[in-house]
C-alpha cells in the first residue's frame, strides 16, 4: 500500500493527522491553497466547497470531517 493509500486509510478512519499531511493530500488531489491567512484555503474547480484549515500539528475533527468527505465524493465520481 502507497503512503498515499495509507493517508487515506488514515483520513477515513479520522485517525489525527498534521496539518502537513493534509496539505499534501489535498495538493495531490488537485486543490490549490487560495490563501494563506490564519487559515489556508483549499479551492478545486468542481468541486463545491472550500477546505478551510488552521496550520495546527493536528487537525481538528471538524477539518478531518472535511478533507474525509473530499475522499468519499472523490471515490464517488470515481467509482471506487
Amino acid at each position: 500500500m502507497s503512503k498515499l493509500e495509507k493517508l487515506k486509510q488514515k483520513i477515513k478512519n479520522r485517525q489525527s493527522i498534521s496539518y502537513d499531511e493534509a496539505e499534501n493530500f489535498l495538493l495531490k488531489f488537485g486543490f490549490k491553497v487560495r490563501s494563506k491567512e490564519s487559515h489556508h484555503v483549499f479551492s478545486k474547480d468542481g468541486y463545491y466547497k472550500n477546505i478551510s484549515i488552521k496550520k495546527n500539528s493536528e487537525l481538528l475533527p471538524y477539518q478531518m470531517n472535511l478533507i474525509a468527505e473530499v475522499i468519499e465524493k472523490m471515490e464517488a465520481i470515481d467509482g471506487n
